[in-house]
Order: C-alpha cells, then sequence, then structure tokens
C-alpha cells in the first residue's frame, strides 16, 4: 500500500484501506460502496483497490 501511496501528494497515513474505513466507520461493504457513489467519501483508486480519507467527523 505505501508504495503507492507515495505517487500522491497527501501524506501516506492519510490515506485508509476498504478494511480499515469498514472497521473505523463500523459500516459494511455496501454500505462504504454506497457512500462512495454519493460523494461522501473521498477516495481514489490505485488498481483494483479503493483508498479513503477519514472524515473530519471521525478524525
Amino acid at each position: 500500500m505505501t508504495r503507492y501511496m507515495k505517487l500522491d501528494k497527501q501524506e501516506p497515513s492519510n490515506w485508509l484501506s476498504s478494511t480499515e474505513i469498514k472497521k473505523i466507520l463500523r459500516i459494511t461493504g455496501g454500505e462504504l460502496m454506497h457512500r462512495r457513489v454519493k460523494g461522501e467519501l473521498k477516495f481514489k483508486k490505485v488498481g483494483n483497490a479503493y483508498f479513503y480519507l477519514l472524515p473530519k467527523s471521525h478524525a
């Protein structure tokens, strides 16, 4: 994961994997997808993986 994150200007520790963000927000994979589609979560896709920024309300 870290290897890909270095390509971005954001700090690597700011981006969380799908598994990490689901645990923090206590949501399912389906709910995560819905929030991503609605634009509620900032994300980026690297290959087949999605990475998310933690919402400020949970920081």
